[in-house]
This record gives C-alpha cells, sequence and structure tokens, in this order.
C-alpha cells in the first residue's frame, strides 16, 4: 500500500472488495496503514488491528459508514487526517495516542469523547458529530483546537485551567450548549469560539487577556440567548468586534468596578445598535 498522501480518493487495486467487505482482520506485524487503504468501504463494520500498529494514515477508513467496531487500539500513536470521518463509530479511545490530525473523526456517530493531557488534536476533529453529548476535556490539555467540537450535540463543557487558548469555532454552532465553564489559567477564546450556542450565562476568568469576534455572538442579528455575563479579567487587551452582538434586553454584563468606565466605553463601541446589556461594576 503506498504511503504516499496523494494516492487517496483511488481504487489502489482493491475496487472488487468495496461493497462485499464485512470485517478486516490485519496480520501480526503491521505498523502502519497507508493513505485512503479502505477508504468508502461502504460495508466494513468491523476491524482488527495488530497489536503493533503505530499509524493510521490520512483518510485510511474514511467513509466507511458502517464502521462500528474496532478491536486492539492500545498501540496506536498517530491517526491521520481524515482517518475515521463519517463512520459510524460510536466510542472511540484516545488514552495512548499522541497524534490526531485535522478532521480525524469528523461526521462520525460519536457519542463520548475523552480528550487525554497527553494527545495532540488537530482542527475540527470531532465536527458535526451530531450525536456528540458529552466531551470531558483532562487536566494537562493545553489547547483546544480550531472547530475541534464544533456543530455537535453538547450540553455542557468544562474546560480545566491547564488550557490557555480556546481555538477559533471550538464550540461554535453547538445548538444545545447551555453551559460552559471555563475555569481559571484561560487566556485566550478566540474568533467564534461559542458563537450560535444556547449559553445562558458564562463567566470569563480573570486569566482572559484576548476575546476574539464573534466569540460569544448569534447569527446575523439574532439576539444572543445570554442572560448573565461575569467578566473577572482586569488585563483583556485585545477585544474582538462583535463579541456579544445583539443581545437580550435583560442581559446584564458583571465587569470589575475598576475597569467598568473602560470596558463599557469598549463593549457599547463595538457590538452593533443592538446590543442592550446593562454593564454592572463589581468589587473583586
Amino acid at each position: 500500500m503506498p504511503d504516499d498522501k496523494q494516492f487517496y480518493g483511488l481504487d489502489m487495486g482493491w475496487k472488487e472488495y468495496y461493497l462485499q467487505t464485512k470485517k478486516v482482520v490485519f496480520k501480526e506485524g503491521i505498523k502502519s496503514i497507508g493513505a485512503g487503504a479502505f477508504e468508502k468501504f461502504q460495508n466494513l463494520e468491523s476491524i482488527v488491528l495488530p497489536r503493533k500498529l503505530c499509524i493510521i494514515k490520512n483518510w485510511a477508513f474514511s467513509g466507511c459508514i458502517k464502521l462500528n467496531k474496532i478491536k486492539e487500539f492500545r498501540s496506536i500513536r498517530t491517526i491521520g487526517v481524515n482517518a475515521f470521518s463519517n463512520t459510524a463509530l460510536r466510542k472511540f479511545s484516545l488514552k495512548n495516542i499522541r497524534r490526531m490530525k485535522n478532521n480525524c473523526l469528523s461526521s462520525s456517530k460519536l457519542v463520548e469523547i475523552s480528550i487525554p493531557a497527553n494527545c495532540k488534536i488537530g482542527s475540527f476533529a470531532f465536527w458535526d458529530c451530531k450525536n456528540l453529548k458529552k466531551a470531558t476535556i483532562e487536566k494537562g490539555v493545553k489547547n483546544i483546537s480550531a472547530g475541534m467540537f464544533c456543530a455537535t450535540a453538547l450540553k455542557n463543557i468544562t474546560i480545566p485551567g491547564s488550557v490557555t487558548k480556546i481555538g477559533e469555532d471550538a464550540f461554535s454552532y453547538c445548538q444545545n450548549l447551555k453551559k460552559a465553564t471555563i475555569n481559571e489559567g484561560v487566556k485566550k477564546i478566540s474568533k467564534d469560539a461559542f458563537s450560535n450556542t444556547a449559553l445562558e450565562e458564562i463567566t470569563i476568568p480573570s486569566t482572559v487577556t484576548q476575546l476574539g469576534k464573534n466569540a460569544f455572538r448569534r447569527e446575523s442579528l439574532e439576539k444572543s440567548s445570554l442572560k448573565k455575563v461575569v467578566i473577572r479579567s482586569k488585563n483583556i487587551k485585545k477585544w474582538g468586534t462583535m463579541v456579544f452582538g445583539a443581545t437580550r434586553d435583560d442581559l446584564v454584563i458583571y465587569v470589575p468596578q475598576s475597569k467598568k468606565a473602560e470596558y463599557e466605553k469598549i463593549l457599547r463601541s463595538t457590538n452593533g445598535l443592538d446590543f442592550h446589556a446593562k454593564i454592572v461594576g463589581k468589587k473583586w
């Protein structure tokens, strides 16, 4: 099987097996599964991996829409771009994986995922996983990559203090996301990080120094669902435009008393004409 990433999408000599293969058992000794090796095997349901397998390359099982079972996953260290995208996998362990590239499990049937501290995850890894209702981000994780949980079914999320950056679109279009806990330690909330969610309350910790454009905004002139915002940081150096955008008339934003005048001026001048929040100073 050629290793060159340019090969995926071609039939690779496997065309006659696309529709008839339901199970693949790999021989012991295999350490790598090549790019696009089993892409779009539409009836493939299960695979048994060799115990010393280290790498699954780009698009290897992408489009295997019935693939729902993987056995022997303990030795894998790297999973390529779109390797398991658009599959029927409901469970997936990242316990020993060190690197998972972009869109690895996007549009799959995942219902739950745990992100370990030692795993580096690429952009949009779980994008469009419409059944993904629970995600655990373990202490030690330093970065939530762009679009990591975009358009998933998450209802709540806790971001540990080890995380310093929440990437662009990290939780955008999570239409069921009503609760997000951002712990002290986070420094940057990027562009569109929580845009188009159902959040009703959010606390921005004292460690935050950057708030990106549209970070908590709804689409266009649609009003945000936020009812209460607490900004504890006294050191926000960079404010994007339309961080909140159009708001409910009853939204209250609590800010440090010492920064009330400064923050209120910024918020009212950068969030458009439909920003109607009440700004209240608090001593902390």
